[in-house]
């Protein structure tokens, strides 16, 4: 329905740091990224709250960065590197989203680094379907 989500993330993060360089502050590339996706027509949510069910009891996991098209989610980051630490967070939204009943086809940590690249490492989700939050 909105074509290739990764490929316009790529595309914008890619433009949003070749006109605004590095060392901005994760806020500023989030709303950039967002008027790129407004601009396209592409549905999102920023700052969404993940919570997974325990009996009648919600429980806040996180607050992932950008959930976009119903399908996708990101967790932005300001760095050096994508960390291990960073992947691990992502998994555990996307085991939450799962949870709830959400299909996603992508997920991904979108590093704005020093360096001026951007980094974008996907989640393998064959691999966390019916997995634990932990």
């Amino acid at each position: 329905m909105y074509g290739d989500i990764m490929y316009v993330v790529r595309s914008a993060c890619n433009e949003i740091m070749e006109t605004h360089k590095c060392r901005q502050t994760e806020s500023f590339y989030e709303k950039m990224l967002a008027c790129h996706l407004y601009e396209r027509g592409i549905p999102y949510m920023t700052q969404v709250d993940c919570f997974v069910q325990r009996g009648t009891t919600q429980i806040l996991v996180g607050r992932l960065d950008m959930e976009i098209a119903h399908n996708t989610i990101l967790e932005l980051k300001v760095a050096p590197r994508v960390t291990a630490a960073d992947e691990a967070q992502l998994l555990k939204y996307v085991r939450a989203k799962q949870a709830c009943g959400m299909r996603l086809e992508h997920a991904a940590v979108v590093c704005f680094r020093d360096d001026g690249a951007v980094e974008i490492r996907e989640a393998d989700l064959s691999v966390t379907e019916g997995g634990n939050v932990d």
